[in-house]
């Protein structure tokens, strides 16, 4: 894989497990409405606690939401992101969930949580723990494996 070169605002990268910087505009997930901004915290420095596994818990939960997202009607319409994050990974939290990065709360436009859960139903194989929060947010969670 190449590497990237990436050059001014640093708010708009961070650096990754693999010691490469990528953009926060960048998808979590390959077609995702879902970008790194979404995931990692504003302070730069919490950015660097980003290990390996939390990447990937990041990108698992990433896409497991894309894919509930894609089973959704108006889905292949859309030309902006129907996304709003409310939280993510954050290392300073002591539940494991949070910190680990396995745990996020958003809402998607158009959606009630009610019909977010409903969509999640659906999906035999990508499983999302759905909790809601209000009648729009939901807490989204990598199921525990067995």
């Amino acid at each position: 894989m190449a590497k990237t070169m990436i050059i001014g605002d640093e708010t708009l990268q961070f650096l990754a497990p693999d010691g490469n910087k990528y953009l926060t505009i960048r998808s979590v997930v390959y077609d995702s409405w879902i970008i790194w901004q979404d995931a990692l915290p504003q302070d730069q420095e919490l950015r660097l606690m980003i290990t390996q596994e939390i990447y990937d818990n990041i990108v698992e939960l990433a896409g497991r939401i894309h894919k509930l997202h894609q089973s959704m009607p108006g889905y292949k319409a859309l030309n902006e992101s129907p996304f709003e994050f409310i939280l993510w990974f954050d290392p300073l939290d002591t539940d494991p969930d949070w910190y680990l990065g396995k745990k996020c709360r958003f809402k998607i436009h158009d959606f009630t949580a009610e019909e977010i859960a409903y969509y999640n139903t659906l999906k035999k194989a990508n499983k999302l723990d759905i909790k809601e929060m209000t009648t729009r947010m939901v807490e989204a969670k990598i199921p525990v494996r067995n």
